[in-house]
């Protein structure tokens, strides 16, 4: 049996979930969620790696000599280590289910299993926790209350309308199209895909675009009238949001020009590659945003209109989307 990295960041994920429920040390919480990050975008398959020579897992950022071990018994024996199957001891399966939904953190999810009864088939969970919901039956959960069955509710039904991950070919054929039908009307305004697809992941999820542009109004408007869109889920003043066939989300995000490289930046990722630059920041005496790089002393913001001058800022070199992986490319980019 072969793991792809999406489910070896999953399996992380639940560990973490597992840690939270049980109280443990807050450290090991957080060791494991930073390794499902760096999974989730790493640019080669871990379970290559690990096949071709397991002392390649020493490698990966954030791969612990704990958390190697881990992944060594269960690639090498397709079962979880006795230390994770002492983890996930004494928690429904449905917990698993339940955190992937928004809003539904680890706790939430174990208050819910503990409270009423559910299957441990996945599918079957989700339906009832909808029923429950309707029936008024979470709102009774002692903390929980009117308003979190509602939200639940709203962020189950969400949550079984997404699609899976697309292929990359697939969702950059869709974004080519939105962007061709959004510069037909503004030829003169340049919209850029942000996140994995950005990154060139081989999946993409949802579809965030962003521009640069004082016609807020007029770009929204166009964007939510694409005659490929379902249903219009938001529509602000600086974002909107559509929803495609397969349930698929287009977020569109606008910022002035003087803020668009800050807001590339920090909405291109990857996560963890944006964490490693925090710190860079934050050891230079500086805070980032979407919005610019702030001095922490005397609070003044510097705004960006593109992405070189904002890691220059930061005596960092332009680095490509596709290397942002929270990995050493900070070292390789630094200016000398």
């Amino acid at each position: 049996m072969t793991y792809s990295n999406s489910q070896i960041a999953e399996h992380f994920t639940n560990i973490a979930t597992a840690l939270v429920i049980k109280k443990e040390n807050r450290f090991r919480i957080i060791a494991y969620k930073n390794a499902a990050d760096t999974t989730i975008s790493y640019p080669d398959e871990i379970y290559s790696l690990w096949f071709k020579d397991p002392k390649l897992l020493d490698q990966v950022p954030n791969f612990g000599p704990a958390i190697c071990e881990k992944l060594n018994y269960l690639f090498s024996k397709n079962k979880f280590h006795p230390h994770v199957r002492e983890y996930f001891k004494n928690i429904h399966p449905a917990v698993f289910t339940f955190t992937k939904i928004n809003g539904i953190g680890p706790l939430i999810a174990f208050k819910l299993t503990n409270n009423l009864k559910f299957s441990k088939d996945s599918d079957k969970s989700l339906d009832q926790l909808i029923r429950y919901c309707q029936l008024g039956q979470v709102k009774i959960i002692p903390t929980l209350g009117e308003k979190s069955e509602s939200q639940i509710l709203k962020n189950t039904l969400a949550f079984l309308g997404q699609g899976k991950r697309l292929p990359l070919k697939e969702a950059q054929k869709i974004s080519d199209h939105i962007v061709k039908f959004l510069n037909h009307k503004f030829p003169k305004i340049d919209f850029i895909p942000l996140g994995s697809l950005r990154r060139q992941n081989s999946t993409v999820g949802d579809i965030d675009i962003a521009c640069a542009t004082t016609k807020n109004t007029e770009v929204i408007n166009h964007f939510i009238s694409y005659p490929n869109a379902t249903a219009t889920i938001i529509k602000g003043k600086n974002k909107a949001s559509i929803r495609l066939d397969k349930d698929l989300r287009i977020d569109l995000m606008i910022k002035p020009k003087n803020s668009f490289g800050a807001l590339l930046q920090h909405f291109t990722g990857s996560r963890q590659h944006n964490i490693i630059l925090r710190k860079h920041a934050l050891k230079l005496g500086f805070s980032l945003s979407e919005y610019g790089i702030k001095n922490t002393q005397t609070k003044k913001l510097c705004k960006f209109d593109n992405e070189i001058d904002f890691y220059n800022f930061l005596g960092l070199k332009f680095i490509p989307p596709q290397e942002r992986t929270g990995d050493n490319e900070l070292n390789k980019y630094k200016m000398v």
